[in-house]
C-alpha cells in the first residue's frame, strides 16, 4: 500500500558522497521544507554500470553502508536502496517514475542537470518534469559543481586518486580520501627492521596509486599520524608481493590486531621503489616520517 508521507527525493548511486551529491542533498532539504515534505535519497546496493555492461566490479570510493549513513549526516531524512538488476534496466522512464510512488507521496525530485532515467537512459530532465506534471511533483535539476573549473564527479575523483593528486581529490571530495580495513597480521617485517606497521584486509574500495602517503588515523577520541605504503614491497625478495596497504602510526603503543582502522590519505609523499638493501630503505622510512610529521591535520 502505497505511503502517504510527502517526501522529496534525490536520486543518485552517490558513489563517494562528493560536493556535488551533497549540492543535491542540501537541494533536496530545501525544496522539501518549502514543500512540507520529508527529503529522502534514492540509491542502489549496485552500481548501474556494472549491471548494464557486465564484467569485473569497479570499487565503490566508499563502502556502500558508510554511503547510506553519510547521506543521512548530509541532509537526508531516510535512505531507499533499491538493487539496479537486468529487468529493472528495462523499465520505460514511466514505469520508472510510476514505481517512485511506491515510496511515498512523491511532491519534488532533486536530480543532476545530466540525469538519466528508464530503459536505454532514454529518460532526461525535461521528460522528467513532464511526468511532474503529470503525476504531480515539481522537478529541480541542479548543475554540477565545479572545483578550480573542473567538473566534479566519481570518476574524475578516481582518475585524480589513480595519479597520486590527494590535494585535489580532498577538495571535490569534502574531505581526505580514507580506506578501511581490518589490520591483520602480516610477516612482521616493519616490526623487525623498528618501524612496525599494521596490516590492511578486505579492502573493499577504489585503491589509490600506489606509493607512500601521509595519512591520519583515528583512534578513541584522537587522530594519530601516520605513514602508509600501498604496494607490493619490492625491496624483500622472499615477498610474496600482492598489493597491500602497511600503516605505520606516530606514537600509537596499543594492540590493533582484529580491529576496522580508517585511513585518511592526506598527501601522496612519493611512488614506491626497490632499495639496494634494507639499511637504505630504513634512511628512506625515517625521511618520510619526517614529511609525515610536517603534514597538518586538517579536513578530518
Amino acid at each position: 500500500m502505497e505511503s502517504k508521507k510527502p517526501i522529496v527525493l534525490t536520486i543518485g548511486v552517490f558513489d563517494g558522497v562528493h560536493l556535488g551529491h551533497q549540492a543535491l542533498l542540501r537541494r533536496a532539504a530545501r525544496l522539501a521544507k518549502r514543500l512540507k515534505a520529508r527529503s529522502h535519497a534514492l540509491t542502489f546496493q549496485d552500481h548501474p554500470m556494472h549491471v548494464l555492461a557486465g564484467g569485473p566490479r569497479v570499487p565503490f570510493l566508499l563502502p556502500r553502508q558508510e554511503t547510506f549513513e553519510l547521506l543521512k549526516k548530509k541532509g537526508a531524512r531516510h535512505v531507499h536502496v533499491l538493487r539496479f538488476t537486468p529487468a529493472f534496466s528495462k523499465k520505460s522512464p514511466e514505469q520508472f517514475v510510476q514505481g517512485l510512488r511506491g515510496l511515498g507521496a512523491v511532491k519534488g525530485i532533486v536530480v543532476g542537470g545530466n540525469f538519466r532515467f528508464g530503459r536505454g537512459a532514454a529518460g532526461d530532465v525535461a521528460l522528467l518534469r513532464r511526468l511532474g506534471k503529470k503525476y504531480g511533483f515539481e522537478v529541480d535539476a541542479v548543475q554540477p559543481v565545479k572545483v578550480q573549473g573542473e567538473v566534479v564527479s566519481s570518476s574524475r575523483i578516481r582518475q585524480l586518486l589513480a595519479t597520486g593528486k590527494t590535494d585535489k581529490a580532498r577538495r571535490m571530495l569534502g574531505r581526505p580520501y580514507a580506506i578501511e580495513g581490518e589490520v591483520v597480521h602480516g610477516r612482521h617485517v616493519g616490526h623487525q627492521i623498528g618501524f612496525p606497521t599494521a596490516n590492511l584486509h578486505a579492502v573493499r574500495q577504489f585503491l589509490p596509486k600506489d606509493g607512500v602517503y601521509a595519512c591520519a588515523v583515528k583512534l578513541g577520541p584522537r587522530f594519530y599520524r601516520a605513514g602508509m605504503n600501498l604496494g607490493q614491497r619490492p625491496t624483500f625478495q622472499d615477498d610474496n608481493h600482492h598489493r597491500q596497504a602497511e600503516v605505520h602510526l606516530l606514537h600509537y603503543y596499543g594492540r590493533l590486531y582484529g580491529k576496522t582502522m580508517r585511513v585518511h590519505l592526506l598527501k601522496y609523499l612519493r611512488p614506491e621503489r626497490k632499495f639496494s638493501s634494507t639499511p637504505a630503505l630504513i634512511r628512506q622510512i625515517r625521511r618520510d616520517l619526517i614529511q609525515v610529521r610536517k603534514v597538518p591535520l586538517r579536513g578530518l
